[in-house]
């Protein structure tokens, strides 16, 4: 990593601009969650489910974050950031991505998740609302393939399943 010198006691210290680097380079690595990220995941979903047209309001913010906190304990829970950026909820017994969703779309966090996700194993599905076009466009970059549709899944929205299989 570069280091813009400035004269100080004992050696340099690094620029602003590198440290904003370093500070972003640490943001963008995974980290296991836990309860305490509950509260943070629930508005990244309130978020999405506010800006996203086509999502009913089906639960209050209030009822979003009480099941965040009943799965987690049952979930392999990743996040981005401290507070979370992003966060990909996992379900081991189903090999399934629960939920997976950023507060910034767009940055790479969804594929660091996955990728985590990913690690040591063979295969994973997912579900998506039919209507989250760009999500299945991404789901397709990362390595899955279609392979059900089901006209009502548990929220009354039609869904279209993704499944990936490691190279292995």
């Amino acid at each position: 990593m570069a280091r813009t010198e400035y004269p100080c006691v004992g050696g340099s210290i690094p620029s602003l601009a590198t440290t904003s680097l370093l500070i972003e380079f640490m943001i963008d690595q995974p980290r296991r969650g836990s309860i305490d990220d509950a509260a943070r995941c629930a508005e990244i979903l309130n978020k999405w489910v506010e800006i996203t047209m086509w999502m009913p309001r089906l639960y209050s913010k209030n009822e979003l974050l009480k099941m965040i906190e009943e799965a987690i304990p049952l979930r392999e829970l990743w996040v981005i950031g401290n507070p979370a950026l992003a966060y990909v909820s996992f379900n081991n017994d189903l090999s399934q991505v629960v939920a997976l969703y950023s507060d910034k779309p767009g940055r790479g966090y969804g594929k660091v998740l996955l990728d985590k996700v990913k690690e040591g194993r063979e295969y994973i599905q997912l579900w998506s609302h039919s209507a989250n076009e760009s999500a299945h466009r991404f789901y397709h970059r990362e390595g899955f393939k279609t392979a059900a549709y089901k006209e009502k899944g548990d929220d009354g929205i039609s869904e279209i399943q993704f499944e990936w299989y490691s190279d292995r």
